[in-house]
């Protein structure tokens, strides 16, 4: 099964993308589409980590 992505119109106009996505995806989107998703790629490791690191924390591991 093939899941289909939201275009960048898609997520712009979706009230329920939050404001913080929508500006990277404005800023980012003129740039080398290697180097953004690189940078992406990056961005999502190091939340996650930290994402796991304070529900650790709260709940142990």
């Amino acid at each position: 099964m093939t899941t289909t992505r939201p275009s960048l119109e898609t997520l712009m106009n979706d009230p329920t993308v939050s404001y913080p996505l929508k500006a990277v995806l404005l800023v980012w989107w003129s740039r080398d589409p290697l180097d953004a998703a690189n940078d992406a790629a990056a961005l999502a490791s190091v939340m996650g980590d930290r994402a796991t690191a304070l529900l650790e924390q709260r709940h142990g591991p």
